[in-house]
């Protein structure tokens, strides 16, 4: 049965017939068409479809259009378009076959009817779905809603197949628009998903994760979290589910506005990460980066210099420009001035042509009052090329002025007044101490 070979799918059923009691036609093939099913199974054995369709429509022609033969006839048509995967082909006759077999009971078969009345719901969608068109995909699903619930109101079992099917259904007219979700629908979703689960002895993974897009789409993350939880219980390894749980809580610790609330979440997301990387998953280097940011979100700067250390030290870490700067940050959070400097020195041997991490470490020896140092440095970060090289020449000029190197501060107040890059104000008052500063030399 194609329901079971379509994900999804919907529309409407085609209009009952309405058959007078002494009318019903009977359960019998015309001589015709009896003499022709030899030939027609025949042609079917040997996949030569065309011919199949050909004859099929043949007798179609000649056949009363409420005849057991047009009946039959129909579901022959309808399997033979489904071999060839010609669903959208395949809608009309399946429409011929519900109708004559609706109120018909020699023709109704129930397991038969109900299962062609999903199929019926899945090729609609299919058909929907062909569009690329808003307008017409939206009509189309909303005519295979009418369908599904059409099959719920007569099927005495619904399958956790159909569940899936209507869930997945709501859920699609419910963020169609792309815009603001349709929360109605939404829910109409949550609760054929939840119906569905009821008839599972397993939790379906399908069912799941789609109630985890539902909650998230109307902006209920901790319901959404909780399907994730129960998701990862029965399938540890699911790299996809580890990602959404993870990315929930760190969202979620951005976005709340109590600080003890946002820290709880932080952490969650850190212990997420644990449980994830013990199944084998989210254990790239952007993960492991990840892991460091929101120990620096908690202000946990000893434990991110540790991380720092040994990702940068066995590769499970980019060996980045950001990821030394965070480390000689982290050590400076700590008061670990030494540290800081260290780590920054390394920073600059792993990266000789970048000037602004020599300026940085420049920058960073004159706080440690090792003003000599600082001014070798910060002309090292000029000469290597620099953003803004005018407001190294400034910081230079003041490292020279500190150091009473009083000619060559002035050097560099010129060199800055040459670039245009720096407020005259700046310049002037720097140029005003160093004259004063010669002249009480002087």
């Amino acid at each position: 049965m194609i329901a079971r070979y379509l994900l999804l799918g919907v529309l409407a059923l085609a209009t009952p017939l309405v058959y007078a009691q002494a009318e019903l036609p009977a359960k019998e093939l015309t001589e015709k068409t009896t003499e022709s099913m030899d030939k027609l199974r025949l042609a079917m054995e040997s996949k030569d479809y065309a011919k199949c369709v050909s004859m099929i429509d043949g007798l179609l022609a000649t056949a009363s259009p409420t005849s057991f033969d047009t009946y039959l006839l129909s579901q022959v048509k309808l399997q033979v378009l489904l071999a060839q995967d010609k669903l959208i082909e395949a809608i009309a006759p399946l429409e011929v076959v519900l109708a004559l077999s609706d109120g018909n009971p020699n023709f109704f078969d129930g397991k038969t009817y109900y299962d062609y009345l999903n199929l019926l719901a899945q090729l609609y969608y299919q058909q929907a779905a062909a569009s690329k068109v808003i307008s017409v995909q939206k009509a189309g699903y909303e005519k295979a809603l009418t369908a599904i619930k059409n099959y719920f109101e007569r099927s005495p079992v619904a399958s956790t197949d159909a569940r899936n099917f209507a869930a997945s259904l709501y859920y699609q007219l419910g963020t169609i628009d792309g815009g603001k979700s349709d929360v109605k629908l939404i829910r109409e979703a949550i609760e054929q998903a939840r119906e569905g689960l009821l008839l599972s002895v397993k939790p379906s993974n399908q069912f799941l994760l789609l109630l985890v897009a539902c909650h998230l789409q109307i902006e209920e993350s901790a319901k959404a979290a909780e399907y994730l939880e129960i998701l990862l219980s029965i399938d540890p390894k699911s790299e996809q589910a580890w990602n959404q749980l993870h990315s929930i809580y760190l969202a979620s610790s951005s976005e709340v506005k109590d600080p003890e609330e946002s820290r709880r979440l932080s952490i969650r997301a850190l212990n997420t990460l644990d449980r994830a990387q013990k199944q084998g998953v989210l254990v790239t280097n952007k993960d492991n980066y990840t892991r460091v940011a929101i120990h620096f979100n908690l202000q946990q700067f000893s434990r991110a210099a540790s991380l720092l250390e040994k990702g940068l030290s066995d590769g499970s870490l980019e060996n980045s420009k950001r990821n030394w700067e965070l480390l000689s940050s982290a050590y400076q959070q700590t008061n670990k001035e030494d540290k800081a400097l260290d780590a920054m020195s390394r920073a600059v041997a792993k990266f000789p042509t970048d000037g602004a991490l020599e300026f940085s470490l420049a920058q960073l020896l004159y706080s440690n009052e090792k003003i000599d140092q600082a001014y070798v440095r910060a002309e090292a970060a000029l000469a290597k090329g620099l953003e803004k090289p005018g407001q190294a020449e400034v910081y230079l000029a003041y490292l020279a002025y500190e150091l009473q190197r009083y000619d060559d501060a002035k050097k560099w107040v010129d060199a800055a007044r040459t670039r245009g890059d720096v407020p005259a104000k700046t310049l002037e008052s720097l140029s005003t101490a160093i004259a004063e500063a010669v002249r009480a030399r002087s």
